[in-house]
């Protein structure tokens, strides 16, 4: 058997790209469960999508305005619109179960984890609420970005949230603490996801930046892009992202290179997806399209080690630093 190494985690063999049609306007979100792509769409729509025949088997209607994002959660769908509301549905039936409102402004990220909707808003609101699903009650209200939050992401016990304010938050759930401030990107930061002990983002300034959660430092940016950065998704050592400047990029974790760059978006991509062996994209030219992908497995936590070993020789090396300059500021 070939023995995997970083060298050889980077080859990707690339299938038949599928395109699916009939979103009116913007598909703005895409979300994978099983055989099944989620989209929300700026006509105001959420669609079912079977992966394997491209067709859609259910449209849902029931927002009033744009819907900005999609997630899935066991056999529920939790969408979120301008309309200033999260609705639950059941994705066998196509029904709306649950209307959630309490947010004053547009709502324009969902994530979800067990029992919980974390959700964000833009406008005059600039808050993050955590919602509980069999209730529909909001338990928490997180404040602290000074603009518009403009994505949400849920691990463990922490939630992320970037913001136009060029900030990423990291808050503690049961406190409703930001228990850390993340400060980099020159422009609005978009997207943001989290993969174990890191957390990567991308902004209007073009850029992609790898951080690590626990010294709340930049391990590396990562440029390439010629326009915003507008969605980002991660399975083991690849990082994809979606930009306005109509590309998908695929980049290494191990060598921070951008490896391959996906076209055929005839306008912005607004939204990324990965799970197993597709990559899905949505975009303002009213498509989705479905990206085959064979990819080697990963070893992230040889990375993380990597990492650690890294941040402790550059503690190490600044303590001796002050030692020997003790009275520099």
């Amino acid at each position: 058997m070939t023995k995997i190494t970083p060298k050889n985690q980077g080859e990707i063999q690339f299938g038949k790209v599928k395109t699916l049609e009939g979103h009116t306007e913007c598909a703005r979100s895409v979300a994978i469960k099983d055989n099944l792509i989620i989209s929300g769409s700026y006509d105001k729509t959420i669609k079912i999508w079977d992966i394997d025949s491209g067709s859609c088997i259910k449209t849902l209607e029931c927002h009033t305005h744009y819907v900005t994002s999609v997630a899935i959660t066991e056999n529920l769908i939790i969408s979120c619109s301008y309309d200033k509301t999260i609705r639950i549905w059941d994705i066998e039936s196509g029904k709306c179960i649950k209307i959630l409102k309490g947010h004053i402004g547009s709502v324009l990220s969902v994530a979800t984890k067990d029992n919980l909707i974390i959700s964000s808003s833009g406008s005059c609101d600039e808050t993050i609420k955590i919602w509980e699903i069999d209730s529909g009650s909001c338990i928490k209200t997180l404040k602290g970005h000074a603009d518009w939050i403009t994505t949400v992401a849920i691990k463990d016990n922490l939630i992320i949230s970037c913001s136009r304010d060029r900030t990423i938050k990291i808050w503690d759930i049961d406190s409703g603490w930001c228990i850390k401030t993340l400060e980099g990107h020159t422009s609005v930061v978009w997207p943001v996801v989290i993969k174990d002990n890191l957390i990567i983002s991308g902004s209007c300034d073009n850029t992609i930046k790898i951080w690590d959660i626990d010294s709340g430092k930049c391990i590396k940016t990562l440029d390439g892009h010629t326009l915003y950065v507008s969605s980002i998704a991660i399975k083991d050592n690849l990082i994809i992202s979606g930009s306005l400047d109509k590309t998908i990029k695929i980049w290494d974790i191990y060598s921070m290179s951008c490896i391959k760059t996906l076209e055929g978006h005839k306008d912005w991509i607004r939204s990324v997806a990965i799970k197993d062996n597709l990559i899905i994209s949505g975009s303002d030219d009213k498509t989705i399209r479905i990206h085959p992908i064979t990819l080697f497995p990963c070893e992230l936590d040889k990375f993380q080690r990597v990492i650690s070993q890294y941040w402790l020789h550059e503690y190490l090396e600044q303590q001796l630093i002050d030692c020997f300059n003790p009275g520099k500021d």
